[in-house]
């Protein structure tokens, strides 16, 4: 009985990414409503596995568990004991190799991420999901060359995409270049979450005259964010648990028409359904700033700022289609409070804020920051998310190397959206991190008042807020150069009642700005629909 319940707590807790639908399922079937997890059931099935490990340490399906629910509650330090534990007794353990990367990244610690997802591979290249996790991390690492996340991107599609799209039957679409669309969006983030916050206008301003929605959900845990979306879509198809040939089945039986994808190489991606090229026209969007590297991908929306003509094709796979002004419009949070009076002025001393995750932080962050600290007197730096001992040893070691001491930082744990948005009552200026910068949360900043200082790169991941804040009327926050980035904090540090004003006035400037004309952007987006569609009719009347 208790095993059971334990197995019925474990799917509900922590969703599988295997698809046990079989290929020849014909229909992506609705999720089962399942209840809620109290925090009374977590922690009886964390005590009920710590006691079967103990009597059996060598119970592998326990073990993994174990480790995936404690890493998927952020009790990161306890899961990497359970995982180093299970390696000490089966070094081959490649699932729980993986979780262990999972759980080192959240921690920071991205190159070792790196190098456990390069040794499960090592051990098993079929597997795709722990493929994509690399080249997700190698993003976030610094320095790591654009020219070889391309490479990787490639080796994947060579590796687990190139047959399916081979094997894939012609599309049967009526070739109309004028005729009504059918648009599918695919993504496991129709919730509260960033990918919500960015489709959202896009949903609620597409001409339905011209174009058919439909959305196709990987949520398993629906939220207030999820009935809003689904109700803005002619057609909701819930894909959990459902295998990518069957999904890749569901869209032709749909007859969609452009098929767009909104995770990338991110968590639960579902590319392995684009590779069965499903749909005639099949684009990038969102999710993840880097190229797929799929052929069956034609193209990757984007912007002037983030990939200027000239700098970035050789790192795509796709075509990139540069929307006019910014490649994705921003939808404010339901509820935000106001934007509070700059704190500074009543605390004597400026706060800079970091709202990311500690795995964006690398080493030369941390010394450009340390810089900042040390060229504003007494100013201080709030860090989230940093959750568990190791972490938040490791980043104060890392400041205290550069002569910043413990009691200047304040180490956040991930925090739930209402308390995310208090904490910027308390922050004065915004530090964006290098190679990977924000997108949801720089929106979240500038909404509440905070000006956000970047550094610019020459890749997408490493653009985007520079599109983010030249669109509202800031590109003077984004610079190129190290020593820039370290001056222009300082500057806005030392001219509070200059910050106040800018403070102020920043909400009302993202309202006037592309970011958030929802409308405006839709029939950018639509217009470049349009002439991805009449290529793909072109081409297919040329034979």
């Amino acid at each position: 009985m208790l095993g059971r319940l334990i197995r019925d707590l474990w799917r509900r807790l922590v969703p599988r990414t295997a698809n046990p639908v079989p290929a020849a399922a014909a229909e992506p079937r609705p999720a089962t409503p399942t209840a809620p997890v109290t925090l009374g059931e977590v922690e009886a099935a964390i005590a009920a596995w710590r006691d079967t490990l103990g009597a059996q340490p060598g119970a592998r399906e326990v073990r993994h568990q174990l480790a995936a629910t404690l890493r998927s509650l952020s009790r990161l330090d306890e899961a990497e004991a359970v995982c180093l534990e299970g390696l000490s007794l089966d070094a081959g353990d490649t699932a729980l190799r993986h979780t262990l990367a999972r759980v080192r990244f959240a921690q920071g610690r991205v190159d070792e991420a790196i190098a456990d997802v390069r040794a499960v591979l090592a051990r098993d290249p079929a597997a795709a999901a722990v493929h994509s996790d690399l080249i997700s991390m190698l993003n976030y690492a610094d320095p790591v060359a654009p020219e070889d996340i391309r490479a990787e991107c490639a080796r994947w599609s060579d590796r687990h995409a190139q047959a399916l799209t081979a094997q894939a039957p012609p599309p049967a679409n009526d070739p109309a270049p004028e005729r009504r669309l059918r648009v599918g969006y695919v993504s496991p983030g129709f919730r509260e979450h960033p990918v919500a916050f960015f489709l959202w206008p896009a949903l609620e301003h597409h001409d339905r005259e011209r174009f058919e929605i439909i959305l196709y959900s990987d949520v398993t845990h629906e939220d207030e964010y999820t009935g809003e979306l689904r109700g803005m879509a002619e057609g909701w198809r819930s894909v959990v648990g459902v295998s990518d040939d069957a999904l890749a089945h569901a869209v032709r039986e749909d007859r969609i028409d452009i098929l767009v994808d909104l995770s990338g190489h991110t968590l639960r991606n579902r590319l392995l359904a684009f590779a069965r090229r499903p749909a005639p026209v099949q684009v990038n969007w969102l999710g993840f700033p880097c190229t797929t590297g799929l052929a069956a991908m034609d193209y990757r929306i984007t912007d002037p700022w983030c990939d200027p003509p000239g700098l970035t094709e050789a790192l795509n796979s796709e075509t990139l289609v540069r929307l006019p002004h910014v490649y994705m419009a921003w939808r404010p949070p339901l509820r935000s409070p106001a934007v509070a009076p700059l704190p500074a002025l009543a605390a004597g001393h400026v706060t800079f804020g970091f709202f990311h995750g500690c795995y964006k932080i690398t080493p030369r962050m941390v010394a450009l920051w340390a810089r900042i600290l040390h060229g504003v007197a007494g100013s201080r730096l709030v860090v989230l998310a940093v959750d568990g001992q190791t972490a938040a040893t490791r980043l104060r070691d890392a400041f205290a190397a550069h002569g910043i001491a413990a009691e200047r930082l304040e180490l956040l744990p991930l925090l739930e959206i209402d308390a995310f948005l208090a904490t910027f009552a308390r922050v004065d200026i915004a530090l964006d991190p290098f190679p990977y910068h924000g997108a949801t949360t720089t929106c979240f900043c500038l909404w509440m008042g905070l000006p956000v200082v970047a550094l610019a790169g020459t890749t997408h991941a490493s653009r985007a807020d520079l599109s983010l804040l030249a669109n509202i009327g800031l590109p003077e926050l984004a610079t190129d150069d190290a020593d820039r980035y370290v001056e222009i904090a300082c500057r806005l540090a030392q001219r509070r009642d200059e910050l106040a004003a800018l403070r102020a006035r920043l909400r009302g400037m993202m309202l006037a700005s592309p970011v958030t004309d929802g409308r405006a952007h839709t029939r950018e987006l639509e217009e470049a629909y349009r002439g991805m569609w009449r290529a793909w009719c072109r081409t297919r009347a040329a034979g």
